[in-house]
């Protein structure tokens, strides 16, 4: 049995009772998400709920990887990165799970806040605020020798409070000198040319994509 099944197996323990769906906020290949109150607390939160076939062998690697990452980390509580509050499973049927990623509430991402800008757009100000917020978080990733491979504005929260938050950990990788990278990540328009020519690659993966982002916030396209 892999160590994503073992994984299963504890979660499967929990149970999503605690938390009553309100709406959905988004969806993508691995599954869905949601925002939802906490039952106990009244708290928001946002669900990302992913279906897993029983009869496979463990977890999407996807979803293993964002687990393992955000429990590393969490232990800092860093500012700029979302944060993971609860890891829970249940059983649907025989043949399918439902895993439930609970992470803290944010309203909007980085493209929600971009196309709500008035022209002419944001002030030189808030775009060195929002952009040294990017950085000190993707810094803390990569001092942890963490590559995200997805920064894009979808993946960038904003809170009503201009806080930015790194999100969406699913392509992200503990980086190391001897492993063998997928030419396959990064959404297209913020991919960098050693990923698109699929040649090797490392953290400045990350900075080429803030790069990309830093210059959506003067064009807002």
């Amino acid at each position: 049995m892999g160590w994503s099944s073992c994984l299963l197996q504890v979660m499967a323990q929990e149970s999503t009772v605690q938390y009553e769906p309100v709406a959905e906020i988004g969806g993508g290949a691995y599954g869905t998400v949601y925002k939802a109150r906490d039952r106990d607390s009244g708290q928001f939160v946002a669900l990302k709920s992913v279906r897993v076939q029983t009869n496979q062998d463990g977890l999407p690697l996807s979803t293993v990887r964002e687990v393992a990452l955000l429990k590393r980390l969490e232990q800092f509580d860093h500012p700029n990165i979302v944060r993971l509050m609860d890891v829970c499973a249940t059983l649907r049927t025989d043949q399918e799970t439902k895993v439930t990623l609970v992470f803290e509430h944010v309203d909007q991402d980085l493209r929600t806040y971009l196309e709500k800008v008035p022209a002419p757009g944001l002030s030189i100000d808030r775009i060195r605020d929002l952009m040294q917020q990017l950085l000190c978080g993707l810094a803390f990733l990569h001092s942890n020798r963490v590559l995200h491979r997805d920064l894009k504005p979808e993946n960038i929260l904003v809170t009503s409070r201009g806080q930015v938050k790194l999100a969406d950990f699913g392509l992200a990788r503990i980086y190391s000198c001897h492993m063998a990278l997928t030419p396959v990540v990064v959404t297209l328009w913020y991919r960098c040319p050693e990923v698109l020519l699929q040649t090797t690659y490392a953290t400045p993966v990350d900075i080429w994509s803030t790069g990309c982002i830093f210059a959506e916030m003067f064009r807002r396209k």
